[in-house]
C-alpha cells in the first residue's frame, strides 16, 4: 500500500512548545502529572506511561540529534505517541499505538539518518529526495555487517515515511514508498526469520545444580537469613524486644544501669558484647549497635567505652569480634552452614541471595516470563481443596498487558514454588513479592508501585552463582554450579530451559524429589487454557528435536549391532527402520513442527532399564489408569508392568539392570538389613537375572537371523 500524494495530505501544524508529550497515552495511576515532559524539552521522560509496572519506558534524548533536525524528530515522536500504527506499515499489527520501547528504538535508528542528511547540508526532512533515500540505503548496506541492524535502520526510515500524514510538511519524506514493495529484511539480505524462541537453553548440569542450591538456600539457609534481617530491621527501627524493654523499664535511669543489667543477661546466656575489628585488627566495642540494643544515644555509649569494657571484664563477658544478628540453625551436610553468625555488613547480600533463590524457583518451575514473576503481588498464591497450588498474576506479553486492571491469569505450580512465595511474603510488608529494595521505600509513589527490574535480577543471579561456588566449594576445587556454554545466565532463559527438561527428562528427579513429569502436567495444562500458547510451541519444538536426536541414536546403535530382546523387539526394529532420516528442515510455524513430529515420532520411549514401544491397545499401564478413572494419553513409567507386551530391552537397558542387580545383591546379602528388605531385594534380583539371562541367550539367535537375511 502506498501513501496518498502530498497534495492530498491535510495541513499539520507544529506542536506548541508546552504540549504534553503523553497527552494521548494512558498514565500510571500514581504518576505525577505536574512533572510530565513537554514538547520543548530535549529529554522526554516517559515513565509516567508505564502502566504495567514492569516494562520501564526509556527516556528519549533529542540532544543527540543535529540541532536543525531536532524539532522534526520530536514531531515524529509525538505523532507516534498520539496515533496508532499507520496502515502503510507491515500487515498484522494491531490498531493500538506502538509501545514506548518501539518508539525508543525507532528514534535510535533515526538519529544516524538525521546525522547523514545533516552532513549533506539538508536542514529539513522534506528536502530528502527518492534518490537521496537510495543513496542512504546503499550507505546502510555498506557500513553495517549485521543483517538485522541493516533492516532496523531501513525500517525506521520507512516508519518515518508512514507517519507523514501526521507530520508538518517540513518533516515529510517524499510520497513514493521508500524502496518499493520489498521489506526491510529483504533489502538487508535477511530473508529468514523464525517465530520460535531463539533464547539459548541453560545446560542440564548447570540448571540442575542452580535449582538445587536455590532450594537449599530457601529451605535450609532462608530461616536464618530472615531472622537476622528481622533483628537488623527491628534494631534500626527501635522496635526490637530488647530495646523496648530498656526503653520502658530503664527510662530516665543512668546508662550504666542498662549496661549492668545487659551484662548480667549476657553472662547468664554465655553470649558476648557486640564488637568489631578496628583498623589495627584489634577487637573494639560496637558502640552504635550496643546503643540500639539498649535504646539510648550512641554518644552515651561511646563516651563510656573504657568503663563498659572494665564492667564486662568484671562480669566475665567477652567482646565478640563482630556483631551477631541471631544464631545459625540451618545445616549443610549435617553441619551449620556458617561458622559464624550473620553480621549487619552481610545482611544486604544474604537477603539478595535469598530473593534470588526465590525468584529462580518461582520463575523456572512455573514457566512464567521474568516480568510475570516480578509483578506478582502479595496473596497471589492459591490452594484448592485438593491441595493443588496456583499463582495468580498478570500476563506480561500481548494486548492483555494493560496495567493494574488487566485481566488476571493463573499458573499451576508445585509445592516448592508455594514455599518460595511464602518466604517472600514473610520478609517485608510490601504489596509486591519482589519490591525494588528491602532497605527502604522509594520516595515517589509511582516507584513504590513498581517491582524489581530484571536487569538487577540477572546481575544477582550471576553473583549468586559466584557466591555458591566460592563460599561452599569443596576440597576438590570443583564448581558446585558448573558453567554454562553461554556464560550469561539470565531470567528469560528459564522458560525455554523448562520446556527442554519436561520433554527430555519427564521421569528424572530434581532437587527436593520433584518430578519434571509433575511439573509438565501442571505447567502445560495451565498454559493450555491461556491465550499465550508460546509455551506449548516451545514444548512442541523441543519434543521434535528430542525425537529426531533419539531416532538417530537408536538407529545408529541398532545398525551398529546393538542387541535387543523382549516381546516388542520386531516392532522396535520396524519402527526405527521405517522412520525417515531427518535431513534438515526450516521449521517456522508450529503446525509445521507438529506435522514433522507426527511423521518422525516412532512412539518409542526409553525409561529406567527398559524401553516401551507404545501401543495403547496392549499397554498395561494404560489399562490400570483407565480402571482407576484417570486419563491415559501415553505411557506411564511409574505404572509399567513387567508382563506388558510393549516392552523391549536394549543393551543400554541391560547395562542399567546389571548395575541395579549388583545393588540388590548387596542388600540381599547384608545381614544388618531387615529380613523383609533382604527378601524383597532377593526377589527383585532374581527377576533381573531372568531378564539379563534371556537377553544374552537371544543374542546369538538374533545374529543368526540377521545373517540369514
Amino acid at each position: 500500500m502506498t501513501a496518498p500524494s502530498t497534495a492530498a495530505l491535510r495541513e499539520v501544524l507544529w506542536p506548541h512548545p508546552d504540549t504534553k508529550v503523553l497527552r494521548s497515552r494512558r498514565l500510571h495511576p500514581a504518576a505525577d502529572t505536574t512533572r510530565l515532559s513537554r514538547f520543548r524539552d530535549d529529554v522526554w521522560v516517559l515513565s509516567a506511561a508505564d502502566v504495567d509496572d514492569y516494562h520501564r519506558a526509556p527516556s528519549l534524548y533529542f540532544t543527540r540529534v543535529p540541532a536543525p533536525l531536532r524539532t522534526a524528530l520530536k514531531a515524529f515522536a509525538l505523532a507516534v505517541l498520539d496515533h496508532p500504527w499507520p496502515d502503510q506499515l507491515a500487515a498484522g499489527t494491531d490498531s493500538e499505538a506502538p509501545s514506548l520501547a518501539t518508539l525508543y528504538s525507532w528514534c535510535a535508528y533515526l538519529r544516524p539518518f538525521a546525522a547523514w542528511i545533516h552532513e549533506r547540508g539538508m536542514t529539513q526532512i522534506s528536502q530528502v529526495t527518492a534518490e537521496d533515500l537510495d543513496v542512504y540505503r546503499a550507505h546502510v548496506l555498506a557500513v553495517m555487517s549485521s543483517g538485522s541492524r541493516r533492516a532496523d535502520h531501513l525500517q525506521a526510515v520507512r516508519v518515518l515515511w508512514a507517519y507523514r500524514a501526521h507530520l508538518p510538511a517540513e518533516c515529510r519524506l517524499p510520497s513514493p514508498r521508500p524502496w518499493g514493495e520489498a521489506t526491510a529484511r529483504q533489502m538487508a539480505g535477511q530473508t529468514h526469520s523464525s517465530r520460535y524462541n531463539t533464547t539459548p537453553r541453560i545446560q542440564p548440569h548447570t540448571m540442575e545444580a542452580l535449582l538445587a542450591w536455590c532450594l537449599r538456600v530457601l529451605e535450609d539457609f532462608g530461616p536464618d537469613i530472615r531472622a537476622a534481617y528481622r533483628t537488623h530491621r527491628e534494631l534500626k527501627a527501635g522496635t526490637h524486644p530488647t530495646a523496648r524493654h530498656y526503653r520502658e523499664h530503664f527510662h530516665g535511669r543512668p546508662v550504666l544501669d542498662r549496661i549492668e543489667h545487659y551484662l548480667s543477661q549476657l553472662r547468664a546466656t554465655g553470649e558476648a558484647l557486640p564488637g568489631k575489628r578496628g583498623p589495627d585488627g584489634s577487637v573494639q566495642l560496637a558502640c552504635a549497635h550496643l546503643a540500639k540494643i539498649l535504646a539510648c544515644g550512641g554518644g552515651r555509649i561511646h563516651s563510656r567505652v573504657d568503663t563498659i569494657t572494665a564492667m564486662a571484664r568484671t562480669h566475665g563477658v567477652a567482646i565478640a569480634p563482630q556483631i551477631a544478628l541471631g544464631t545459625i540453625r540451618g545445616r549443610l551436610d549435617g553441619r551449620p552452614w556458617r561458622d559464624r553468625p550473620i553480621s549487619p555488613e552481610e545482611i544486604d547480600w544474604l537477603m539478595r541471595a535469598l530473593r534470588t533463590a526465590a525468584f529462580v524457583t518461582i520463575c523456572y518451575l512455573s514457566g512464567m516470563r521474568p516480568g510475570e514473576a516480578l509483578n506478582l503481588r502479595r496473596h497471589c498464591l492459591r490452594q484448592d481443596e485438593n491441595g493443588h497450588f496456583t499463582l495468580v498474576g498478570r500476563p506480561s506479553k500481548g494486548t492483555a498487558r494493560q496495567g493494574a486492571d488487566a485481566a488476571q491469569r493463573s499458573w499451576a505450580v508445585v509445592s516448592v514454588v508455594a514455599s518460595a512465595v511464602t518466604m517472600l511474603e514473610s520478609l517485608t510488608d510490601s504489596p509486591l513479592l519482589f519490591p525494588p529494595s528491602f532497605k527502604r521505600l522509594a520516595t515517589r509513589p509511582i516507584e513504590q508501585a513498581r517491582p524489581l527490574q530484571s536487569g538487577l535480577v540477572n546481575a544477582d543471579i550471576a553473583q549468586f552463582i559466584e557466591w555458591i561456588n566460592t563460599t561452599f566449594a569443596g576440597t576438590d576445587g570443583a564448581l558446585l554450579i558448573p558453567p554454562d556454554p553461554h556464560p550469561s545466565i539470565y531470567a528469560s532463559r528459564f522458560r525455554r530451559t523448562l520446556a527442554y527438561f519436561v520433554v527430555r527428562r519427564p521421569g528424572g528427579l530434581i532437587a527436593a524429589a520433584l518430578q519434571y513429569g509433575h511439573i509438565n502436567s501442571k505447567v502445560t495444562l495451565g498454559y493450555a487454557g491461556a491465550s499465550d500458547t508460546s509455551w506449548l510451541d516451545d514444548v512442541t519444538v523441543e519434543r521434535l528435536q528430542m525425537v529426531i536426536d533419539q531416532n538417530e541414536e537408536d538407529l545408529r546403535l541398532l545398525s551398529g549391532g546393538e542387541h535387543i530382546s523382549g516381546p516388542s523387539s520386531i516392532e522396535y526394529r520396524q519402527r526405527l527402520q521405517h522412520t525417515a532420516a531427518f535431513t534438515g528442515r526450516v521449521v517456522d510455524k508450529v503446525r509445521n513442527a507438529e506435522r514433522l513430529l507426527k511423521a518422525a515420532d516412532p512412539n518409542i520411549h526409553h525409561g529406567q532399564g527398559m524401553t516401551c514401544v507404545y501401543r495403547p491397545e496392549t499397554a498395561l499401564c494404560r489399562t490400570a489408569r483407565l480402571e482407576a478413572g484417570l486419563s491415559a494419553d501415553g505411557p506411564e513409567e511409574s505404572g509399567c508392568r513387567s508382563a506388558c507386551t510393549n516392552l523391549v530391552y536394549t543393551d543400554r537397558d541391560i547395562d542399567h539392570l546389571r548395575r541395579q542387580h549388583t545393588r540388590l545383591i548387596t542388600t540381599a546379602t547384608d545381614d544388618l538389613s531387615p529380613r523383609p528388605l533382604r527378601e524383597r531385594a532377593r526377589t527383585q534380583a532374581e527377576r533381573l537375572t531372568t531378564l539379563i539371562t534371556h537377553h544374552e541367550s537371544t543374542r546369538s539367535i538374533s545374529k543368526a537371523v540377521e545373517n540369514g537375511r
